[in-house]
């Protein structure tokens, strides 16, 4: 497994900086958010594996936050803390999709052993994943390091075989050595047309013939609709419409259910 990222919500200062130096000496990546607000941004921007959240957040109970955080990334493995335990807070805890339920007093080794217990879990998934046969190939093309990244672990994740390019020209080689079945395109790279320059080229020009019928679709920050960051029509332009787009941030069910929604047409 590549590196194992790790965010912990706590609004108390000494529960994360203690935990957060006590999972880097055990080799896991780790960030740290005194708040669900900051760390859904977070997670807009990032995929992580496990979540580490107290009950107790400054805008909503932590339990009534499992759900928000499943939406973003159902995937996501929850450990829910709390430093005072009762039988009617542990009965609405255990009532969630979480992992594990740590009371803060047992100690660090308990929570330590959970981690590595979740994160062995996490490898014999991927083993089983390996041998379950592939959707299909998808090639994203973006230059955003931290989306194509994030965006790549939600594809494997529901069975698709992944290849990234950095921008146009390294997404036309890929296009050719790899065949994928779909693409997501984003639009503003080194320019503000090289998305839809692309998406033409596939859908118009001789060069690209083999794949006329390969889907694209855009993932990007710019909007079509006017009143985002710029009012733009590819049609009346002369650009070729791609198969569908999805706007950043992205939402993981939403984007897996449109890309299967294509590739079943």
């Amino acid at each position: 497994m590549d590196a194992k990222r790790i965010l912990i919500i706590d609004p108390d200062t000494k529960f994360r900086k203690n935990t957060v130096q006590l999972l880097k000496n055990e080799g896991y990546s780790i960030e740290s958010s005194k708040s669900l607000t900051d760390a859904i941004q977070r997670m807009i921007k990032t995929s992580y594996h496990c979540v580490i959240m107290d009950v107790k957040l400054p805008e909503i109970k932590g339990y009534k936050a499992v759900s928000i955080l499943k939406n973003l990334d159902p995937q996501l493995k929850i450990i829910m803390t709390t430093g005072r335990n009762s039988m009617r807070l542990e009965t609405k805890v255990r009532n969630q999709d979480i992992y594990y339920y740590f009371i803060k007093s047992f100690g660090f080794e308990e929570l330590k052993t959970a981690i590595n217990s979740l994160f062995i879990s996490y490898e014999k998934e991927a083993g089983k994943m390996e041998r379950t046969c592939i959707k299909g190939k998808i090639l994203i093309i973006d230059d955003d390091a931290d989306f194509r990244e994030a965006v790549s672990l939600v594809l494997k994740s529901a069975s698709y075989e992944v290849i990234t390019a950095t921008n146009p020209k390294e997404g036309k080689q890929k296009l050719f050595s790899e065949k994928p079945a779909l693409i997501l395109l984003d639009i503003m790279m080194d320019t503000l047309f090289d998305g839809y320059s692309l998406c033409t080229a596939i859908k118009t020009e001789e060069e690209y013939k083999e794949f006329r019928k390969t889907p694209v679709i855009f993932v990007s920050a710019v909007k079509e609709q006017s009143g985002s960051r710029f009012s733009f029509s590819t049609g009346e332009q002369g650009f070729a419409e791609p198969d569908d787009h999805i706007s950043k941030p992205i939402q993981p069910g939403e984007l897996l259910k449109r890309i299967e929604k294509i590739l079943k047409k």
